[in-house]
């Protein structure tokens, strides 16, 4: 009895290594035939993504070969395999005769005979001498062909150019962009919470219209049509709350506030509203001291400024026709109590610009950051559009450059002419070759010391181009930093020689021939100052700022 124990556990401490390779050989065979599975999977993932946008679409691609993958370990160790099927398989596999499996029954038994002996120790010597690598590893072909396939078209999709990156960069880009205009339009709101001179009324009608619109762009997944509707949604309704009429209303103030100034005798204040207020109270209190000619002269002032107000302002011109009134009839007590009024229209129309002015700042935020949102993800686009492009600009290019070198010369010796024709001149001559057909002549004589001739040639041009280079001339109609009254004249010097004579030629150029035209250097900076003068005044809505300065910002030269 107790040889036959010892022989039942020497068969099965040497079925171990028989019990793992029959694992791995399972394995092994299911793999083969499991392995297009997450293939296919995975391919079918990566043509997904590029139909449509998939984040991670790599990580995702990888995921059902990796579980595939576990599935595949956790049953080459942990399924279970009893020592009586490895016996029979080995059996089986090695054509044993069911020696291995018969002496492991027969060791279980509680009687043994001679024959049960010599059994068991003749499937002990056969279990010496059998090793692992004597069970081969088999794997289904077919099906790993077809997983080899499935791993090509895999392999394929990674590597080939997917027109859905470009879709989810725009979307990242959306989402950065979202997310920086979120804060900050929450700027904006903490600045309204903090802005003492609005109504409480106002304060939590703005702090509502930013909040609602800050948490829809915090909460956008990266939809910029959704978003842009958002934006513009919240841009209308604050747009309803902005007086048209709040530019010119805020204009004749000021001009009021500038006008009662000398009434009031109060010189160097600013021109609002607020200081308007102040010039009316003022102009009540000293009344008392006032002449019956300082009246007068008073009452013309404010009638004069009633007339203008009449439009923008019909209350205000009211209290100030009211006022005008009571003082050409000398009635103090009257006229005080209409500049009273007078004064507190005033005071009220400061705290509406006020609310106004933060109005307008949150529409020129939200107007920005609606523009932020549009503007967003597009560069990614433009550089694909300009590498589909540039193989057709490149040949276009060419061709250009063919058709400007036999042009360009022709341009050059016309240029040349010019030059030589300039050295004739003694004062101030300029000559330059024109871009465009054309052809004549203007000669003028001073007699004071000065000739010049210029002439302008014909000649073409292959290329194009518009912009306005140093020198350029260009019609001013009129100088918008002067005063009226002042004549504009042409610069020049005259040194007391003889008389000017002026010969006037035929320009080949359309329009009037005038001497308005002056350098352009020297008419754009007066015409930017005058801009930036009205919009530091205030004049343009600031909404309508950013694009005056980009408009001058395009014409600088």
């Amino acid at each position: 009895m107790a040889q036959a124990i010892v022989t039942r556990n020497d068969i099965q401490r040497r079925l171990q290594p028989m019990a793992m390779r029959l694992r791995l050989r399972d394995t092994i065979l299911l793999g083969s035939k499991t392995l297009w599975m997450p293939l296919a999977l995975s391919a079918l993932i990566q043509l997904i993504g590029h139909l449509a946008p998939i984040p991670q679409l790599l990580l995702i691609t990888c995921a059902p070969p990796l579980i595939w993958l576990l599935a595949m370990v956790g049953f080459l160790t942990l399924r279970p395999m009893p020592v009586a099927q490895v016996a029979q398989r080995v059996d089986g596999l090695l054509d044993l005769r069911e020696r291995l499996a018969t002496a492991l029954e027969l060791g279980g038994r509680a009687e043994h005979g001679p024959v049960d002996d010599e059994q068991q120790e003749d499937a002990r010597s056969v279990a010496r001498q059998i090793r692992p690598q004597q069970v081969p590893l088999i794997f289904d072909r077919r099906m790993l062909g077809a997983a080899l396939a499935a791993l090509a078209c895999v392999l394929a999709l990674v590597l080939l150019p997917n027109p859905q990156v470009a879709v989810l960069a725009q979307q990242a880009a959306v989402r950065q962009s979202l997310q920086q205009a979120a804060q900050q339009i929450e700027q904006a709101r903490q600045q309204i919470a903090q802005d003492t001179s609005l109504s409480p009324e106002e304060q939590a009608a703005l702090e509502k219209e930013l909040a609602a619109l800050e948490q829809k762009l915090r909460e956008n997944g990266g939809n910029r049509e959704q978003a842009l509707a958002d934006i513009s949604t919240a841009e209308a309704r604050l747009q309803q709350r902005i007086n048209p009429n709040a530019d010119a209303q805020k204009a004749a103030m000021d001009q009021m506030a500038q006008s009662l100034q000398s009434l009031a005798e109060q010189q160097g204040q600013p021109n609002t509203s607020a200081s308007a207020a102040e010039q009316l109270r003022a102009l009540a209190d000293r009344l008392e001291q006032m002449t019956p000619e300082q009246r007068q002269q008073a009452a013309q002032a404010l009638q004069q400024q009633a007339n203008q107000l009449a439009q923008s302002n019909p209350q205000m011109s009211q209290g100030l026709a009211s006022a005008a009134q009571a003082m050409q009839g000398n009635d103090v007590q009257a006229a005080q109590q209409a500049l009273q009024q007078a004064q507190q229209q005033a005071q009220q129309q400061a705290q509406q610009q006020q609310a106004q002015q933060a109005t307008e700042r949150s529409l020129s935020q939200v107007q920005q950051s609606r523009e932020q949102v549009a503007q967003a993800g597009q560069q990614s686009q433009q550089a694909q559009q300009g590498q589909q492009q540039q193989g057709q600009q490149q040949g276009q290019q060419q061709q250009g450059q063919q058709g400007q070198q036999g042009q360009q010369g022709q341009q050059g010796q016309q240029g040349q002419q010019g030059q030589g024709q300039q050295g004739q001149g003694q004062g101030q001559q300029g000559s330059r070759p024109a871009n465009g057909q054309g052809g004549g002549d203007a000669n003028s004589q001073n007699q004071g010391g000065q000739t010049g001739s210029g002439k302008s040639g014909s000649g073409q041009d292959g290329g194009s181009g518009q912009g306005n280079e140093a020198g350029d001339m260009i019609y001013q109609p009129y100088n918008p930093n002067a005063k009226p009254g002042d004549p504009d004249y042409v610069q020049g010097q005259q040194n007391g020689q003889g008389q000017t004579q002026v010969q006037q030629g035929q320009s080949p150029l359309p329009g009037v021939a005038n001497e308005s035209q002056v350098p352009y250097e020297q008419v754009f900076p007066q015409y930017q100052q005058s801009a930036s003068e009205a919009l530091d005044q205030n004049a343009i809505p600031s909404h309508l700022k950013g694009y005056i300065r980009d408009y001058f910002s395009e014409l600088e030269p």
